[in-house]
């Protein structure tokens, strides 16, 4: 037998062992290991090494430090819940006629996600970077204790370098700054860039680092955090799908123009987002020593009450099985009565979302869905296409906005939205670190249905007559693309 016959006869074993795996270790669902054997059966040593970068499960260690961190976290929103209450909230759904109407649905998300409705939020929404970027950057000047920034892409341009410098300068004058970015997300960013900053008395982590420096070959890149938190001086706090780069200001000629969406919330739901980056930092550093009553001066100060809406912030990931935030959403779907409005840059669905959404439509919501019509991602566009065009069968409206559209929003009944950072697809649903706010308040959802309805005028509707005339070459990819779906 020849040393080629042997290497290819050691692959055929390796996939075997893994395919093993895949079913008896990691217990991977049917539809992700028939897509994962089938390429390591088409292309048996890329499939091996793609299975190893892309599909292989998360390891012992890094399973162990998970569950330490959902011990802690559990913990801590027990402290959180007791500190809330210090301030004169009870969770109580019958403080209002919206709050009895959904209650549902908070009472699902408090017991499932663990999530505490907290109230007096003042809420702002932001549908173009710049207006966020300014609005950040201003909180960071004013801040006199910390600054908590965790974001999925930090980039090493002007809109990184000129945070970096920001919070250089609030160091010097005493404020402690802690960053955290994604290794995967903010693959392009080297260390460096942070030098200055970690020489001033910075703290930088990297979550889920490569075992060598070499950013390509991570073993873990499959698993992101996906989040975009800011928290400064536990009292104000930013979350969307906004990253701190160049593009999501609306600066890149081939994806503008660029719509996406991000809130900055004042009062106790900032509590949340705090507690999140807490959860996220210690696990990056591997410290689990101060629980949140050591922390309550410092990072969770007496907030600001100075609005009127009610909140949730849900978070899921890897951690658990439990898809919190996927759930929350069918939830929300499953509690509409009369239109519900989507917008997300990814839509890959699992059967579950999918099903939901057309036992809304066969139940007479208004079910609409907004999507860009300029990919960054051509293969989940078109898979995104495959599963809108059997939706727009059944009369479900799908739209196509002319630029690229990175929002992650729900809005339902015109009543209550969810802005976060968490996409339609599988990949966020399971496999990446997320966070959502759920915000119960009519004003404030207006602010986001018009937002929709504007970006609605720049939208081309996919019809019945136009998805049949799609090309039989773009109907060919989003079959090919259709089946790999559980790998996107």
């Amino acid at each position: 037998m020849g040393a080629a016959a042997i290497a290819m006869l050691v692959i055929y074993v390796l996939n075997t062992l893994l395919a093993l795996a895949m079913i008896f270790i990691e217990k991977k669902q049917t539809s992700s290991v028939i897509a994962w054997l089938s390429v390591m059966t088409f292309l048996p040593i890329l499939g091996f090494i793609f299975y190893i970068l892309f599909g292989s499960g998360l390891g012992v260690r890094t399973r162990l430090m998970l569950k330490k961190t959902n011990l802690a976290n559990v913990i801590n929103k027990r402290e959180l819940e007791d500190i809330i209450k210090t301030h004169n909230y009870e969770f109580n759904a019958n403080t209002s006629v919206l709050l009895n109407k959904y209650s549902n649905l908070i009472k699902f998300n408090y017991n499932w996600a663990n999530s505490i409705l907290t109230d007096k939020n003042k809420v702002q929404f932001f549908n173009n970077g710049m207006d966020k970027f300014n609005a950040l950057k201003k909180d960071i000047m004013n801040a006199k204790n910390h600054i908590h920034l965790d974001y999925y892409i930090f980039a090493n341009d002007e809109i990184g370098r000129e945070i970096i410098d920001l919070c250089i300068d609030k160091l010097k004058q005493g404020v402690k700054v802690k960053i955290l970015i994604d290794s995967v997300g903010s693959i392009k960013t080297k260390k460096r860039h942070f030098k200055k900053f970690i020489a001033a008395g910075g703290k930088f982590k990297e979550f889920f680092p490569p075992i060598i420096p070499f950013k390509l070959f991570n073993l873990k890149m499959n698993y992101r955090n996906h989040r975009k938190i800011a928290v400064i001086d536990g009292k104000i706090g930013y979350v969307g799908g906004m990253n701190l780069r160049l593009d999501h200001m609306g600066f890149d000629k081939r994806l503008k123009p660029w719509r996406d969406a991000h809130i900055r919330i004042e009062g106790s739901g900032v509590y949340d987002l705090q507690a999140t980056f807490l959860s996220d930092w210690r696990f990056s550093t591997n410290d689990y020593k101060y629980p949140i009553k050591y922390l309550i001066e410092d990072y969770f100060p007496q907030p600001l009450q100075n609005g009127d809406a009610f909140m949730q912030v849900i978070t899921s990931g890897p951690n658990n099985n439990k898809c919190e935030i996927k759930n929350a959403l069918i939830k929300m779907i499953n509690e509409s009565k009369k239109v519900i409005r989507i917008q997300t840059p990814y839509f890959v669905p699992d059967e579950v979302y999918l099903d939901s959404l057309k036992l809304a439509k066969a139940s007479g919501v208004d079910v609409e869905i907004m999507i860009p019509n300029i990919p960054d991602k051509s293969y989940v566009y078109y898979a995104s296409l495959s599963y809108l065009r059997d939706l727009v069968q059944l009369g479900i409206k799908v739209y196509a906005y002319r630029g690229f559209l990175h929002s992650k929003t729900m809005i339902i009944d015109d009543e209550i939205c969810t802005i976060g950072t968490c996409n339609s697809d599988i990949r966020s649903f399971k496999l990446n670190f997320e966070i959502n706010a759920i915000i119960y308040n009519k004003e404030f959802t207006k602010n986001v249905i018009s937002a929709y309805e504007n970006d609605k005028l720049n939208c081309e509707k996919l019809d019945k007559l136009k998805m049949k005339k799609l090309s039989l070459f773009k109907r060919f990819k989003m079959a090919l693309y259709r089946m790999f779906t559980p790998l996107l």
